[in-house]
């Protein structure tokens, strides 16, 4: 808090990006009742704009099909981000979806 009150004057400036970029991740079956974990984050240039963490409500077989229920979660929370940005007047046409396990990104 004493960094915060001390630096008052500072400003965070956002500056846009070709497009938004999104990262979503998965836990396999990491708490008690085999559900999954999910994380995503969105990026607009080099800022993180959004954040997110929690359980998957689906059991899933594996860890592809965790994944697939991660970027289903995070769908809800894209669109809404494009349809925000539209409004403000800035049209992003597309945006990536990065992945790191590679059975998903060959699937999809």
């Amino acid at each position: 808090m004493q960094y915060l009150r001390g630096t008052q004057e500072l400003m965070l400036m956002i500056k846009l990006g070709d497009h938004p970029n999104w990262w979503v991740d998965s836990s396999y079956a990491v708490h008690p009742d085999i559900c999954s974990h999910s994380g995503i984050y969105m990026t607009l240039g080099k800022v993180v704009t959004y954040s997110g963490s929690h359980k998957q409500k689906l059991n899933t077989s594996s860890s592809t099909e965790a994944e697939f229920v991660a970027i289903d979660n995070a769908m809800g929370q894209k669109l809404w981000m494009s349809h925000f940005l539209a409004t403000q007047g800035e049209y992003i046409p597309t945006t990536t979806i990065y992945q790191e396990n590679k059975s998903p990104i060959l699937l999809a």
